[in-house]
């Protein structure tokens, strides 16, 4: 069996040691005669330790240790602001850990980004026969499957239509009351 170290032992005289260390050190104790006789020697020593405490040496003068421990205390307080704090080099802020640290973050967003691009959206566009853009006196009409959309002009007003490429018209409306301007563009497939 393992012996307590003096230590232990001086810390279990002056019950001083932990209650898990306690119940171990108590239980070898119990059994080991040698670590008994040296508990009896902290315990007499811890005696004589308290009776001579009790007894004021002579001529003991109380106010002037309480100056002393003051005085004491004022010193190392200035000595301390005398030193200051410690200056903090500005460059170590960021250390290349943390130049690291960031990078790889970077990097790991960049490829989440980039291996789930967004969800494009998409058009639903259901042709059964071409569309037929045409100018009529009305304005631009659109014929697709039997339905048609006219985008109607103002009325007696000459409206110049222009074909800039095949399947797309533009129109140019000037409100003559107002003096809007709506611009048609349309475009088939």
């Amino acid at each position: 069996m393992r012996h307590p170290g003096e230590k232990e032992l001086a810390l279990y005289a002056a019950h001083d040691l932990g209650w898990i260390d306690t119940i171990r050190v108590g239980l070898h104790v119990k059994s080991c005669s040698v670590c008994s006789t040296e508990i009896e020697a902290f315990e007499q020593v811890g005696r004589a330790l308290r009776s001579n405490v009790e007894e004021l040496p002579a001529g003991l003068n109380w106010n002037r240790l309480a100056a002393e421990m003051t005085a004491n205390i004022h010193l190392g307080l200035e000595a301390g602001e005398c030193v200051g704090p410690v200056p903090v080099r500005k460059g170590d802020r960021m250390g290349w850990r943390a130049a690291l640290v960031m990078s790889g973050l970077t990097f790991l967003l960049f490829a989440a980004w980039w291996l789930n691009p967004p969800p494009r959206t998409r058009q639903l566009a259901f042709h059964t026969s071409p569309a037929e853009i045409r100018t009529a006196p009305e304005g631009i009409e659109v014929k697709e499957n039997g339905s048609a959309l006219t985008l109607l002009h103002t009325r007696g007003q000459q409206t110049p239509i222009i074909v800039s490429t095949p399947g797309s018209l533009r129109a140019r409306f000037v409100d003559a009351d107002t003096g809007q301007v709506t611009i048609n563009n349309v475009y088939s497939d």
